[in-house]
């Protein structure tokens, strides 16, 4: 890339993506960055995550991998400030350059800038990452329902700027008073004078629409001290302001430069938006003064083929999927996003709940695996625990804080899963974060997400209440929306009618609105779960996902394919190019069709490849779809393809016994030096961990949701799962009536044990089920006998367990699951 010249001797920022030209190796290579480059190392482009080919298996590779790259560095950049940015790496990198240590980062979700600016030289430059994906007890998350699979699975970009210039994401937009009228705009702008002497910067700010400049903001003349940084605040205002909704997403652009002397020596532009929300706890949501009752979906990162390592192109696909179904918000769960997710449901219409990683997750409550206590257990691991999560939220905050469409920060997700001799510690925190990210940012609120149990819901000013909360927390008190409910599971096209659970079918004024879990299946650490989307891994939409799109904006399903026999095959690509700088790739679909022409569900094993062309997919130039690892059903199988060489890419499909199918696409880039010469494909990670097996301490049912039949007031069912001495009683003495803990994920399990209120006076009987809907007696036990049992059996799977009562129920204070 030329530079762009503004004035003698000057040149504006350069920003360049650097994803294609990286060779990549499993483990650590303790010398790598003093040796010279290994030509035994792989080919790999960004984003790339250590699970490519990703099929969803419930394993991860647990360790390290190093990724090398040459960079050219122009002469003309050098004494300039020249930087690395790097949008996530799960989750502790350090870079070297040249041999040379320049810089560490812990945290896997959020994005940073690697200062380069001493280590390079004129032409090229050796740069070597060093990722490790390692359980760490002092850094979050230390716990989760999600596959924490490691790599620089998100953009890398080069930066080179002025040494007198607006610091990385420096510049923050707030519009702190709105009508329909008009609206202020202040800019808050962070100059950083790297040079040895004082300068006086002439800090100047335009507005415009996407067509034409509609404000100019009043400049600012402020002398920055040698090597320093300050804060410079421009204020401006606009006339009947265009507002962003999600029926009509309005977006505006801001530019800010500064001058010394004259010239102009930096420039940074970023999108905002104008509009004002009340979360309120009587009334609901309201956004620019009208009511806006929410619905919407969890979203996971992760994708079938490629793991975390999604494009920019495939979040675009993601958010218009939702906006598809007529959804308005998404919350990310349950970390924080790559910032194109926000930026594409500004674009899109979608408002967007942006998430923290305090992340807890309930059952085995092991150290040395993500199923640990979501607050450290030991003291001398709190202090750095406590710190990654502030650093974080920093980060969050600072890369994300100029989107429309983000109405809250949320601290995290179920943290109550914490030791009970830590839950205050965690309570603690979360209120410290809630108060620190109203620091940071003054204009949203502080939401707490997946609070029905231990208090979490009054810690912050919204609640969101996951599961059985939606029931157990009726008209709270405080804002707050159903941040997670259940209505589908399961593999393959699975049934059209969502069941609802928990009551969430009914809306109530008070409540703000109900998150659906989830939108997508996502890989997991967790035996059993991530199948709960209403689209598959490989974002293929489910019959739920028609029925959802039916209900909410009236359009009928398409006609589902029914059994027969498939005599050719439709090749199809949702676009004809392909960037090559690697944010960009192309989602191939193949169709198994009878003789009219029509798909048919005749599921066969498809081998794609590229047979012209660099167009690589998650396991090389070649990947196969199949019915075994849950890639094809319906007679249809998806796959996204990039190309990080320019040209023409030719694909094929293959099914046995059918005549092949083919596709050109065109990748579009400038040529490099190299490209097009023999790569290396990296296999799959040559071991793979799986979740220690040694037992946790703590009930696999403890805290988590439950169902009845009917519920006393006072004696909710959720206190069977909570040690205490409160108890369950239905609301109903008659026969039929139960109690089901769901474990939430499928485990294996052998022993449950009941605490009943008194020595059961009627008949009992304990069942177990593995989609929480077909039950299998375990246990069957008359009147009497002693007050808790234990009843043990061979090893089963279960999801839900369910205390089953044939004539009138027994009061239960606690139910555990091992």
């Amino acid at each position: 890339m030329t530079p762009e010249q503004k004035g003698p001797g000057t040149m504006m920022r350069v920003q360049q993506f650097v994803n294609d030209g990286w060779k990549f190796d499993f483990g650590e290579h303790p010398a790598a960055e003093r040796e010279a480059p290994d030509p035994q190392w792989y080919d790999v482009g960004l984003p790339h995550s250590f699970e490519q080919p990703d099929y969803r298996a419930h394993r991860i590779y647990v360790g390290h991998g190093c990724y090398r790259r040459n960079l050219y560095v122009d002469e003309a950049w050098l004494g300039r400030w020249i930087a690395l940015e790097f949008m996530g790496v799960f989750q502790t990198c350090e870079v070297f350059v040249n041999g040379r240590s320049v810089g560490r980062h812990e945290g896997g979700y959020t994005p940073f800038t690697i200062d380069i600016s001493d280590a390079v030289t004129a032409g090229a430059n050796d740069v070597l990452v060093r990722v490790d994906n390692l359980w760490n007890a002092r850094l979050a998350p230390r716990a989760g329902d999600y596959s924490f699979a490691g790599g620089i699975y998100r953009d890398v970009s080069l930066i080179v700027a002025d040494r007198v210039r607006i610091d990385w994401h420096g510049v923050g937009v707030t519009t702190p008073e709105v009508s329909r009228e008009r609206a202020t705009v202040a800019a808050a702008v962070e100059i950083v004078n790297d040079e040895p002497r004082p300068v006086e910067v002439n800090v100047a700010a335009v507005i415009a629409d996407p067509v034409r400049a509609v404000a100019t903001i009043p400049p600012v003349r402020r002398t920055i001290p040698a090597r320093s940084r300050a804060v410079v605040e421009l204020e401006g205002a606009l006339a009947h302001p265009l507002l962003w909704h999600p029926d009509h997403p309005h977006r505006y652009q801001l530019t800010a430069s500064i001058s010394v002397d004259g010239t102009v020596r930096d420039s940074h532009q970023t999108s905002f938006g104008v509009r004002w929300f009340e979360f309120t706890a009587d009334r609901g949501f309201f956004l620019n003064g009208e009511h806006l009752d929410l619905h919407g979906a969890n979203v996971h990162q992760n994708r079938g083929g490629w793991g975390d390592a999604g494009t920019r192109a495939s979040i675009r696909r993601d958010v218009a999927m939702i906006k598809d179904l007529g959804m308005n918000i998404i919350r990310g769960s349950h970390y924080p996003h790559h910032p194109y997710f926000a930026e594409e449901c500004d674009r899109q219409g979608l408002l967007f709940w942006s998430e923290l990683h305090f992340w807890g997750i309930g059952g085995e409550d092991t150290e040395g695996y993500w199923f640990a206590s979501a607050y450290p257990v030991n003291e001398a691991d709190e202090p750095a625990f406590e710190e990654s999560l502030r650093q974080a939220l920093r980060e969050m905050i600072r890369t994300q804080r100029n989107h429309p469409s983000i109405i809250t920060w949320s601290i995290g997700n179920e943290a109550f899963f914490s030791d009970e001799k830590v839950i205050d510690k965690a309570k603690a925190l979360t209120s410290e974060l809630v108060a620190l990210s109203k620091e940071l940012d003054p204009t949203r609120p502080a939401a707490v997400g997946g609070v029905q149990r231990r208090g979490f819901d009054v810690l912050g000013d919204i609640a969101g209440y996951n599961g059985d909360g939606a029931e157990l927390y009726m008209d709270p008190g405080v804002p707050s929306v159903v941040s997670e409910y259940h209505g589908t599971l399961g593999n393959g096209p699975g049934e059209y009618e969502v069941q609802w659970e928990h009551g969430v079918e009914t809306d109530y004024p008070w409540r703000s609105g109900k998150i659906f879990w989830c939108a997508f299946h996502y890989k997991t650490i967790a035996p059993g779960s991530g199948l709960m989307g209403l689209a598959d891994y490989f974002r293929r939409p489910k019959r739920a996902y028609h029925w959802y799109r039916e209900q909410l904006r009236g359009i009928a399903p398409p006609e589902f394919p029914e059994p027969g026999t498939a005599v050719a095959l439709r090749l199809k690509s949702d676009t004809e190019t392909i960037p090559t700088d690697g944010t960009g790739d192309a989602r191939i679909e193949v169709e198994l069709l009878d003789e009219h022409g029509r798909r048919v569900a005749d599921d066969r094993t498809i081998e794609l490849t590229v047979v012209e062309g660099g167009g690589v997919f998650p396991s090389g130039p070649s990947f196969t779809l199949s019915p075994e690892t849950n890639s094809v059903w319906d007679g249809a199988g998806a796959i996204e393809m990039r190309s990080y060489i320019p040209g023409p890419q030719r694909i094929r499909a293959v099914v046995e016994g059918l005549a092949p199918a083919e596709i050109v696409l065109t990748a579009v880039g400038p040529a490099k030096p190299g490209q097009g010469t023999e790569r290396r494909f990296a296999p799959p990670a040559p071991f793979l961990a799986v979740p220690p097996s040694v037992p946790g301490f703590m009930s696999l049912a403890s805290y988590r949701p439950v169902k009845t039949s009917s519920t006393a007031p006072g004696y909710k069912g959720g206190n069977a799962t909570e040690p205490g001495g409160a108890i369950w009683r239905a609301e109903r003495r008659e026969p039929g009536e139960w109690i089901a803990p769901s474990l939430e994920f499928q485990y294996p399990i052998n022993r449950i044990e009941i605490d009943f209120a008194e020595p059961p006076v009627h008949p009992w009987i304990v069942e177990t089920a593995e989609d929480s809907r077909t039950f299998v007696p375990v246990h069957e036990a008359e009147p009497g006998g002693e007050r808790s049992v234990r009843i043990e059996f061979e090893t089963r799977t279960a999801l839900t367990v369910r205390v089953y009562f044939p004539k009138q129920p027994n009061d239960i204070e606690e139910i555990r699951v091992h």
